[in-house]
């Protein structure tokens, strides 16, 4: 039995990438708005730096509004959008490990820049603290948490946790089957479960 091609039309984000296809100013503000924030905690992660990261957002809207008129809705608008932020935190990892000396001190506190990501994956992913924890001792747990998976675990865990993809857009973005994809997320899962399980229930810190 051959599979129908799905229709991504009725994706509001679709929906407003095709207007801005369309010639719709005010589409691709909406576009912006409602993904500026993610983008930018996702790109925090990619470069640990919150300077770099912001000019990387705005390449990554510059790249989407340049990209309309060739746009094609074959896939979710944020599967397309987080190809091209991936390949621009690629590109910025492999540009800074070429040139680490223009980039010293640029990290942002844990628990700062990105902590919305962070908030949203502590939430989303079952790891609830047994009694109430110093918000921001809670976000900088997190960010040792992920900081601690290998980059690409933590992307994968971003994706799901933070972004809601499915496995299948996770695979299309990362360029991956979707059996890897879940053999990455278990992986990662583990790891995360190491470190924060006896935190969340005993307040226990890893060494």
């Amino acid at each position: 039995m051959v599979n129908e091609p799905t229709d991504y039309t009725q994706d509001e984000d679709v929906q407003l990438m095709l207007a801005v296809k369309a010639g719709d100013a005010f589409a691709f503000e909406q576009l912006v708005s409602r993904h500026q924030e993610h983008v930018l905690s996702t790109l925090v992660h990619f470069t640990d730096s919150l300077q770099q990261a912001e000019e990387l957002t705005q390449e990554v809207f510059l790249k989407v509004y340049e990209a309309r008129l060739r746009y094609e809705p074959t896939a979710k608008f944020t599967t397309w959008l987080y190809r091209i932020v991936r390949n621009e935190g690629l590109n910025a990892k492999r540009y800074k490990k070429r040139h680490p000396e223009r980039f010293l001190n640029t990290s942002p506190s844990p628990g700062d820049e990105g902590a919305g990501a962070e908030e949203n994956l502590l939430a989303k992913s079952g790891y609830m603290p047994a009694r109430q924890y110093d918000a921001k001792e809670e976000r900088e747990m997190v960010h040792l948490a992920l900081k601690s998976l290998d980059p690409r675990q933590r992307e994968a865990i971003l994706y799901q946790h933070v972004e809601e993809m499915d496995y299948s857009q996770i695979a299309q973005v990362m360029e991956m089957t979707v059996p890897a994809v879940k053999s990455l997320l278990y992986r990662a899962r583990r790891r995360l479960a190491e470190i924060l399980t006896p935190y969340m229930s005993e307040g226990r810190r890893p060494q």
